[in-house]
């Protein structure tokens, strides 16, 4: 695994990589995940039984980039008996370092892409000539792309011409996050002090997430009665004061927080496939999401989860009240994702298709 960041970074890609990383050592294949250097960090570790090497990076910004891209393409050739097969998070500088090597030495090589349409690195990267030349360099070199959604595949063929693009989703351990028993459920939100219907948000605090909006709709929504809303996470994106909505920082295991809660929300501008919301469906909760890219193509509406338009404030209004006053709804829709997450996003069926992919299968 090649990755820009890895964890204790908390972001899509770092969380994917640690998971697919702990699941693929469990069926007996050997991972190592190459990374920066962290402060603080030793450059050799293990986390959660996976080995992580970090590698030290100089400056700010393309300097930072460019001494990773290096440090990684020398370290991939030096060991290049150590390894069968790269697996790099995110079309950048890991990219181009675990494509250079994978042409070089005949191994196969994935890039997995990220971000939702529009917003994510392929359209920022293409924004600039610098951005541009890397997607062409990336295209030319030819490693194997993964799109978690068929929309952000389709956007890569935008970006990226006639290269190899495969739709793989993001996988969810069901084991971990699961529904528990009513019991459980009551005593895990006396230990959490949360009572009425929860609402949970967890993921990164940043403006693409709408979470200031979709607080004031919520706010409005549930007046009067016996809810809340709870956000967890960290990010730029200040939360103003609302009644009723509490915002907590980020956990390292969220299983127990979707498993206490009622419903999940995502009201994003733009999507891929979130972690966070697969969590959610696997722990058997509703899901209540704005329609737009990898959330539209994964959340059923009135199947799995309740959707509005990404503008719509009356919908979102709409549903929220729904959730609060029918528990019916809320079990049909929870029984539903829980379902659908066990029957597409698990990380062992993702897992089973990536061990095909790094033996050079189609």
């Amino acid at each position: 695994m090649v990755s820009a960041g890895f964890w204790p970074a908390v972001g899509g890609a770092e969380r994917q990589a640690l998971e697919l990383s702990r699941e693929l050592r469990a069926r007996g294949a050997g991972v190592i995940v190459l990374t920066r250097r962290v402060a603080g960090a030793a450059s050799r570790e293990e986390i959660h039984g996976v080995p992580v090497r970090r590698l030290r990076v100089f400056g700010t910004g393309a300097l930072d980039s460019l001494s990773f891209l290096f440090g990684a393409l020398g370290w991939l050739l030096k060991h290049a008996g150590d390894y069968d097969a790269i697996h790099a998070h995110l079309a950048g500088s890991p990219a181009l370092a675990a494509a250079l090597a994978g042409r070089w030495l005949g191994k196969p090589v994935l890039v997995k892409l990220g971000g939702g349409r529009g917003i994510g690195e392929l359209a920022v990267s293409s924004r600039t000539g610098l951005g541009r030349l890397k997607l062409r360099l990336l295209a030319f070199l030819g490693p194997r792309f993964l799109a978690v959604v068929p929309d952000l595949a389709v956007e890569a063929r935008e970006h990226l011409g006639g290269a190899s693009i495969e739709v793989l989703p993001n996988g969810v351990d069901t084991e971990r996050f699961k529904p528990v028993s009513p019991q459980e459920k009551r005593e895990l939100r006396a230990r959490l002090g949360w009572t009425g219907t929860v609402f949970l948000y967890t993921g990164r605090l940043s403006w693409e997430k709408r979470l200031p909006w979709f607080s004031r709709i919520w706010s409005e929504a549930a007046k009067d009665r016996d809810a809340i809303l709870i956000l967890v996470g960290a990010g730029p994106e200040a939360i103003p004061p609302a009644p009723r909505v509490l915002v907590l920082p980020s956990v390292d295991d969220a299983a127990e927080l979707a498993a206490a809660a009622d419903a999940f929300v995502l009201p994003s501008v733009s999507e891929g496939l979130s972690n966070s919301l697969l969590e959610a469906m696997a722990s058997g909760l509703p899901v209540i999401a704005s329609a737009v890219g990898g959330t539209a193509e994964t959340v059923e509406d009135g199947k799995t989860g309740l959707l509005f338009g990404k503008d719509d404030d009356k919908k979102a209004a709409e549903q929220i009240r729904r959730i609060i006053n029918d528990e019916e709804l809320r079990v049909r829709l929870g029984t539903g994702a829980r379902r659908e997450v066990e029957r597409r996003y698990s990380i062992a069926r993702v897992a089973e298709r990536l061990l095909e992919l790094y033996s050079g299968q189609p």
